[in-house]
Formats: C-alpha cells, sequence, structure tokens
C-alpha cells in the first residue's frame, strides 16, 4: 500500500482522507491526539460541511472531549480499542445533554473510533463519520475497520513520534475534578465519589449503569445524586450540564 511508503503527516494526509473516504463513505475524517494532561490537539480534520467544521473547532477542544466516549477509552486498559459508537456509548446517551448541546448539533448519525496508546499519557484517535441521510455503517464497515485501523493508526504513530512541535497544552483538568471544584472547598463542595457520579450522570449513564461502572447499587447512586443536586442548588441533568460549560468560560 502507498500509504505505507509516505514518512511525513503532510504527505499522508490527502491519500489517507482519499483512502478512508472512499472505503467507508465516510462524511467526517478526525484523527486527534489525546493527552492526560490537557485538551486534545487535531492531527487531521477532513470536515466539508462548515458548519459542522465550526462546531468542531470551537467546541470540540473545549468541552467535548471530556465527554466523548472514544476520549475515554482511549485510556481504558487496551492499548488499541477500535468500535462503532453504539458499542461504547453510554445506555442514555442520545438522551444526555452532551448529545442535545454537541452530538446531535453535529449532524452525524454514526460514528466509527480507534484509538491507541502513546505511552502512558496519550493516545491516538482516528474517527470517521456518517451524517444524517448516509445511513449508519454496515456490519462488513465496522469488521474491515476493525482490521484496517490498527494498520493506520501505526503508521500514524511512525511519523508522529517524536511528535512534531504542538502548540502549547495548558492543563485542563478532567470531567471528575471539573466537578469536584465547581464549588471549590466549603460545604457545598462534592466528594470524590459525588464528582464520579455527576461525571457519569453527565455522559448519559443511567443510574443502573453508573453503578455498575463504579461497583455500586442503583439506589446509592440515587442518593449521591439527590446530594449532589442539593449541593449545586439544582434539580436536573440540564443543569449539571450547564454548571459544567459555566465552569470552563474562564479557560
Amino acid at each position: 500500500n502507498d500509504l505505507v511508503r509516505l514518512d511525513t503527516l503532510d504527505a499522508l494526509k490527502r491519500p489517507l482522507e482519499d483512502y478512508l473516504g472512499r472505503t467507508f463513505r465516510s462524511q467526517t475524517i478526525t484523527i486527534i491526539r489525546y493527552s492526560r494532561e490537557g485538551p486534545p490537539v487535531t492531527l487531521q480534520a477532513y470536515i466539508p460541511d462548515t458548519a459542522l467544521s465550526r462546531l468542531f473547532a470551537a467546541e470540540y477542544h473545549r468541552i467535548g472531549y471530556m465527554l466523548d466516549p472514544f476520549c475515554i477509552m482511549a485510556f481504558g486498559p487496551d492499548e488499541f480499542t477500535a468500535h462503532q459508537l453504539r458499542e461504547i456509548a453510554p445506555d442514555r446517551f442520545e438522551t444526555s445533554e452532551y448529545h442535545a448541546h454537541y452530538y446531535a448539533r453535529t449532524g452525524l448519525i454514526d460514528e466509527l473510533g480507534a484509538t491507541l496508546r502513546l505511552g502512558a499519557d496519550a493516545a491516538l484517535h482516528l474517527s470517521l463519520g456518517r451524517t444524517r441521510g448516509n445511513g449508519r455503517f454496515r456490519a462488513n464497515e465496522v469488521k474491515y475497520f476493525r482490521q484496517v485501523s490498527p494498520i493506520v493508526l501505526n503508521r500514524l504513530r511512525a511519523v508522529t513520534h517524536p511528535p512534531r512541535r504542538m502548540p502549547e497544552l495548558h492543563s485542563a483538568p478532567d470531567l471528575i475534578d471539573r466537578y469536584q471544584t465547581i464549588f471549590g472547598n466549603g460545604a457545598n463542595a462534592l466528594s470524590r465519589r459525588e464528582a464520579e457520579i455527576a461525571a457519569l450522570i453527565v455522559q448519559g449513564h443511567s443510574s443502573r449503569a453508573a453503578g455498575l461502572c463504579l461497583g455500586i447499587s442503583d439506589q446509592t447512586v440515587k442518593v449521591h445524586r439527590r446530594n449532589i443536586y442539593k449541593k449545586l442548588r439544582i434539580s436536573s441533568q440540564n443543569e449539571l450540564f450547564s454548571l459544567l460549560v459555566e465552569s470552563m468560560k474562564g479557560d
């Protein structure tokens, strides 16, 4: 394959877009470098739709990545992962505030994503998206993506490591830390467990799913949820999401 012989990211970009777009009939192609220490860096973004491109540029690196199931998966136990979005999305993803405020606005109806760990604190992510009117990815396409994506990501690792000079990354607390520090250290500050549950709720997990993630009962999750809402003086997931957005305005 000609892609294997190309030895710089710039040389790879156009052939990679042509190959992936033709093979998977995807309307968007993005390659992102995630970091535990701060917001992600976009290495490549093929997003022909102007409105979608602007939304991605304005919102994903500010807040979207912290709620993206693929970003969360990138720092899980597996060095390499490849999934269709619905395989890893929280059980109430489509009714979550993240979905309403960001994902639904992208116009994407399906997504294939693969991640490859770069040491302990970074990962490469390849995403292929389908927009409304183009149908979801078929089973044979998902299967082929799982076969070809490790080849693509390993090639990208080869041409970006050592990484080219990246824009300076400013420290960005993760989602749990955000919720734990929203009200500082006073009486209304969330405990670590409450912050973990707040993060799962805003991602779109039900009480049952959050309980399974944390190894506690759904009733315990509900008790924590009531305490969270009381401390933060809110009554809905919408307000929980809004607090997250407000906390980031000064970043």
